[in-house]
């Protein structure tokens, strides 16, 4: 079996029937499916065995047992657990009796997220599949007993939201990954995780391919350029799938197909490459955690704020949750989602199938951000060059969307928009509509004539604006390539 998973790739990367050889060059030239961009939202979960003892972050066993234990974490364990319990013996308790795909599908769709992505498989090593190169250690062999993949890959199926798999390449405590870092050999990949990839795709057949743990090993000891290249070749998904930017040491940033450069990339401008800020709802852990607190988890607001900034700089948001060892997802996150999903579906058009405008956020400095469409669809020759990185302003042609995060002014004052005599601006999710602007000079809205019963959100408004001078300006000369990559702001 992992003989003729090994001649997979180089039969599919012959010239003779491949498009896309394994090479980055090559790779990296490989057109994202527009789908992805559309999407702008998606929901993220983490879950695992380290569901069970809840404690600290999905990194616990590691923290436990790792090279550098956590006093804490060990006297945790030591305090509240028999002697002897080893982390395999969380996997018997992870019984997920409460998992219900439907109620994910629910919980997901109420948030007005378009992509959904599960952790396949985390650092662990524990597999949510019945993978046939992991042994009593997936779902289906102990704990839940159950296809958990599987069972939401048919769930999702039936909505129009696109599922997707992360995938951790490394696996802590791997016995092969181990001796491969001793003997310089290749045994895992060719054994484990590079088959695993393998059977997610061929089995589940996911939109997104999530990869993440690659940062100890380079991209050739994964295979990881002969896993995209059949991916891209031949899979079964080859049409429509994305990938992330994490594929070995040094990728992470410069190759693949969305960019991530980090968790919590919110770089506030705006990109050449399509990118994805990954961020959790809880502040401190992407897993479920027990000790959780109202207070350590992100209100409704500030997501909303990190949407705007992500959308506006070409890129999407990808917003985690991580549910119990029962399979419940906690109820804070549940009502979490419900109310970001009020905002997301009330506003809709400001979101999903926009482009970034000639600005990102406001030049007075205040906490506004600018998303944008055209009024006749997608124009290509605008700004070809830059593969229809943004959309140029154009005064019959171009809808900005003005997101007001702060609507505390009296006067919130445009700068970024010239007004024309015809400008026009409606508040989305109202029948608010503002005229009689000023030709010739910023943009300027009065707190005093919107009716504030009629706003979905006080804290939050759009203002759809029509109407405004055209004004010719390229963003990304304006920006210093340097900062665009390495300039990196955490949202925690």
């Amino acid at each position: 079996m992992i003989f003729l998973l090994k001649l997979v790739p180089f039969l599919l990367i012959s010239p003779a029937f491949s498009k896309y050889t394994p090479d980055w060059n090559s790779l990296d030239n490989r057109p994202l499916p527009s789908w992805y961009d559309y999407s702008k939202f998606g929901i993220f979960c983490h879950w695992g065995v380290y569901s069970v003892p809840a404690y600290r972050s999905e990194w616990m066993w590691w923290y436990w047992k790792g090279s550098k234990p956590d006093a804490e974490v060990v006297n945790f364990i030591d305090k509240n657990y028999k002697p002897g319990t080893t982390y395999a013996d969380f996997a018997k308790d992870f019984t997920a009796e409460y998992f219900n795909p439907q109620e994910f599908v629910q919980t997901v769709n109420s948030s007005g997220a378009r992509y959904f992505v599960f952790t396949s498989k985390h650092h662990e090593g524990f597999t949510m599949w019945p993978s046939r190169t992991s042994w009593n250690w997936n779902s289906q062999d102990i704990g839940p007993k159950r296809d958990i993949v599987g069972e939401l890959k048919t769930a999702f199926k039936a909505t129009n939201i696109h599922f997707g798999l992360y995938f951790s390449q490394f696996e802590w405590f791997n016995p092969l990954f181990l001796d491969d870092g001793k003997y310089n050999t290749t045994f895992y990949p060719e054994q484990v995780s590079y088959p695993q990839m393998i059977e997610i795709v061929t089995k589940y057949r996911p939109d997104v391919v999530w990869s993440d743990g690659e940062w100890d090993k380079s991209d050739d000891y994964w295979r990881a350029k002969d896993f995209l290249a059949w991916l891209y070749n031949s899979s079964p998904v080859k049409d429509q799938v994305v990938v992330n930017d994490r594929w070995g040491a040094g990728t992470m940033g410069k190759h693949g197909g969305f960019m991530t450069y980090s968790d919590h990339y919110d770089p506030g401008t705006l990109l050449n490459r399509k990118w994805e800020n990954c961020m959790t709802l809880d502040k401190y852990s992407w897993g479920n955690r027990r000790a959780m607190r109202a207070a350590d988890v992100h209100t409704a607001f500030e997501v909303i704020e990190q949407l705007a900034r992500s959308i506006s700089c070409n890129g999407n948001l990808l917003l985690n949750i991580g549910p119990d060892m029962h399979g419940r997802i906690p109820s804070i996150f549940e009502d979490r989602l419900i109310e970001i999903g009020e905002f997301v579906n009330s506003h809709s058009e400001a979101i999903f199938e926009t482009k970034p405008w000639i600005h990102q956020n406001d030049s007075s400095g205040a906490n506004i951000w600018y998303t944008s469409r055209y009024r006749s669809g997608i124009k290509t020759d605008i700004n070809p060059s830059h593969n229809h990185v943004y959309n140029a302003q154009l005064y019959q042609e171009t809808i900005i969307y003005a997101w007001i995060l702060d609507t505390k002014i009296d006067q919130t004052v445009l700068k970024s928009v010239t007004a024309t005599d015809k400008t026009k601006v409606a508040i989305i999710g109202t029948d608010i509509v503002l005229t009689g602007f000023e030709k010739g000079t910023s943009l300027i809205v009065d707190k005093q004539k919107i009716d504030w019963q009629k706003v979905v959100r006080r804290d939050v408004i759009i203002l759809k604006i029509e109407y405004a001078a055209t004004e010719v300006r390229n963003p990304l000369e304006y920006l210093d390539k340097k900062q665009r990559i390495e300039e990196n702001t955490y949202f925690l």
